[in-house]
């Protein structure tokens, strides 16, 4: 009786220890999927970094600084036409060329 009574206390030492091994196995895997998405991550992050800056640095060459405009003072004022000119032109228009 102490044999039967010592083999089902094995038994159920097998049975806990496998069912243990199982639930690392599980878990081990699961922890090394969260270190390479942490690499992942970390490398998209690098790399999206050096995208936006690169971007910052073509946009920067490829539009130039705003410029200052004149104020409307310095604006020079366009001249109306001289009478003697205003006469001449009517002229051309009066009479057909020859």
């Amino acid at each position: 009786m102490d044999v039967a009574k010592k083999k089902v206390e094995l038994d159920e030492r097998v049975k806990a220890l496998e069912e243990e091994k199982v639930c690392l196995k599980a878990e081990i895997e699961t922890l090394r999927a969260i270190c390479e998405q942490e690499v992942k991550v970390s490398n998209l992050e690098t790399d999206i970094t050096k995208l936006k800056e690169e971007k910052k640095t073509l946009e920067e060459k490829v539009t130039p600084p705003p410029r200052e405009e004149p104020a409307p003072a310095e604006t020079p004022a366009v001249e109306a036409p001289s009478t003697t000119e205003e006469k001449s032109s009517e002229a051309c228009e009066e009479k057909p060329c020859e």
